[in-house]
């Protein structure tokens, strides 16, 4: 599908409060969509926190997740690593305990348990308890109340610290590219703040065209980085709504930020997990080249697809 039908359609949906919602149905008519929901969220947390080498038995071990989606299940997994709070926000509520609950079915497989506890402070009895005691829940509320969980959606800065002021652990799973750079900065400018000496910061980010998305909507006909041909102008006429927008920034970008806030890049892991269709580098816009603190390479734009970083203070 030409990704301009997708995007007038997204256009049209985010007129709507149910548009986010709307949006994202599509996705859940594959019968695996809980199991894959399950698999992806368990196992990107765990990937992401393999990068830190924090210690959870103090008391008073927090974490922020930015970007709860439509599963808990990061702020869960999290729990049973052994964080006594957790802090998971989002510009919309989009949690459904009912979704939860499928999606809950998989959590006593065993090469989930043998993650788990590969790297919870929580022994195998501890956590075969804690899990029992989250299928109990019947309901977000209880399940929140049970495990010290705070779910703030829409959220603000505010909101964050009226809850805890700092964190151990930050983190956040290709949500990133959908937050506006000026937002972005003064997210760097309050990790600086809030991150604890020893604590960590993981970000996973996707640095592609998301109308290039694998599905029923995907346009195959492009390159994942089509949408830096584009002016600001152009690209905000398409896709500046609220369930469309990406910043089009590359790993440079987040990298001269966290150098501007004066975070210390501890790790910067980049991959490319598709086939390319390579960009003539040629047509990058100076809009897009213009958005950066300091105008990068062009082949740089187009060097990863998704990338993790990790920051401390």
């Amino acid at each position: 599908m030409n990704w301009k039908i997708k995007a007038s359609l997204q256009k049209f949906l985010s007129l709507s409060k149910l548009g986010d919602q709307l949006n994202h149905l599509p996705v859940t008519f594959n019968k695996e969509y809980h199991r894959n929901v399950f698999l992806y969220q368990t196992l990107e947390c765990l990937r992401k926190f393999s990068h830190t080498n924090l210690n959870l038995r103090d008391d008073d071990s927090t974490a922020l997740e930015i970007g709860t989606g439509y599963s808990v299940l990061s702020a869960v997994v999290l729990v049973l690593l052994g964080f006594k709070k957790v802090i998971t926000v989002d510009v919309t509520k989009d949690l459904r305990f009912s979704t939860f609950k499928k999606q809950l079915a998989y959590i006593e497989t065993s090469s989930f348990l043998e993650e788990i506890l590969s790297k919870s402070i929580y022994d195998e009895d501890q956590i075969r308890k804690m899990i029992f005691k989250i299928k109990e829940c019947n309901s977000l509320e209880s399940l929140f109340n049970s495990f010290n969980i705070v779910y703030i959606a829409p959220y603000s800065f505010d909101d964050i610290e009226g809850q805890s002021s700092s964190f151990d652990y930050i983190s956040s799973q290709v949500v990133l590219e959908h937050i506006k750079p000026e937002i972005l900065s003064m997210l760097f400018k309050k990790t600086k703040r809030w991150l604890k000496e020893d604590g960590f910061c993981v970000h996973t980010v996707n640095f592609i065209d998301h109308f290039a998305n694998p599905g029923f909507f995907q346009d195959k006909s492009i390159s994942e980085f089509n949408f830096l041909k584009y002016s600001n102008k152009f690209w905000s006429f398409w896709s500046g709504n609220s369930i469309a927008y990406t910043n089009r920034l590359s790993y440079v970008y987040y990298l001269q930020l966290a150098e501007k806030c004066d975070l210390k890049v501890v790790d910067f892991i980049g991959e490319n997990y598709r086939e390319r269709i390579e960009l003539d580098l040629n047509s990058i816009h100076d809009d897009v080249l213009n958005n950066y603190i300091s105008i990068p390479v062009k082949e740089d734009l187009v060097k990863f697809q998704r990338g993790t970083f990790v920051f401390k203070v």
